[in-house]
């Protein structure tokens, strides 16, 4: 267990550096029109808010901590995101995360998360979750929820912010968690152009898109050590496939 723990770590700060390196987002500036801009703030809205959940159930007061870290990732870009379809063709891409949750009183968890600057790009992220129905049946537990989460991400040219909304259910079993969920994630993104880059490629003014694209998350919790767990998830992204994991410490 301990190698496949140190074999996810290692995979999800990898991605941190190789997200950024990869992406450049050379095209943006010469492809500033909404026809392309919106695919784009689509597919980076997709994996900039997701990961923010594997349970339906809520932590709870006592200790009720989960201390992680994450990846959200896409198969490919969107057929229509000509931007990153430049810069990468049909290979996936994703976004690390660390996040802490804390279970509060009253049913809702507080969830805070990010990861450091890396060439270039900036991440930060908050959420709360509310527990609408979670009842115990001997061993099974089975949670419903509720979540509203805000993620945004900086980089040299450009901002993207993500509102998201979601619902989350899950069954719990000794050592396996099966979830679900759906998001609706708003993405906003502003492009950040100095006039005379503009200029320079015959462009009059900055780009303001916000697009809005419904996300499906199904995956499962396996905790084969107490207090610990790995969640792997598949999730369907605008028009593509994807895959979140995860894996911390929850007491």
């Amino acid at each position: 267990m301990k190698k496949i723990f140190s074999f996810f770590v290692i995979c999800i700060l990898v991605s941190g550096y190789g997200f950024s390196a990869t992406l450049g987002f050379d095209e943006l500036i010469n492809k500033l029109e909404n026809t392309y801009v919106k695919p784009l703030a689509k597919d980076l809205g997709s994996v900039l808010a997701g990961g923010m959940f594997h349970s339906g159930n809520t932590l709870g007061l006592v200790p009720g901590i989960d201390v992680g870290i994450a990846t959200a990732s896409s198969m490919k870009p969107s057929d229509d995101d000509i931007i990153l379809k430049t810069n990468l063709g049909k290979k996936p891409y994703g976004l690390p995360f660390i996040q802490l949750s804390k279970g509060l009183p009253m049913g809702f968890d507080i969830t805070l998360r990010g990861f450091p600057k890396t060439q270039g790009v900036e991440m930060l992220g908050a959420g709360v979750k509310y527990g609408i129905i979670e009842k115990e049946f001997a061993v099974v537990k089975m949670g419903l929820s509720a979540m509203y989460s805000y993620n945004q991400l900086k980089y040299s040219t450009f901002k993207a912010s993500v509102n998201s909304l979601s619902g989350i259910f899950s069954i719990k079993i000794p050592m396996i968690e099966p979830y679900i969920g759906i998001a609706l994630d708003s993405t906003n993104l502003k492009t950040d152009f100095a006039t005379a880059e503009l200029v320079s490629v015959g462009k009059v003014l900055n780009l303001n898109v916000t697009t809005t694209a419904t996300r499906y998350v199904g995956g499962v919790n396996f905790s084969l050590i107490p207090f610990t767990y790995i969640n792997v998830a598949a999730t369907y992204l605008v028009d593509h496939m994807g895959v979140d994991f995860g894996l911390g410490l929850k007491f």
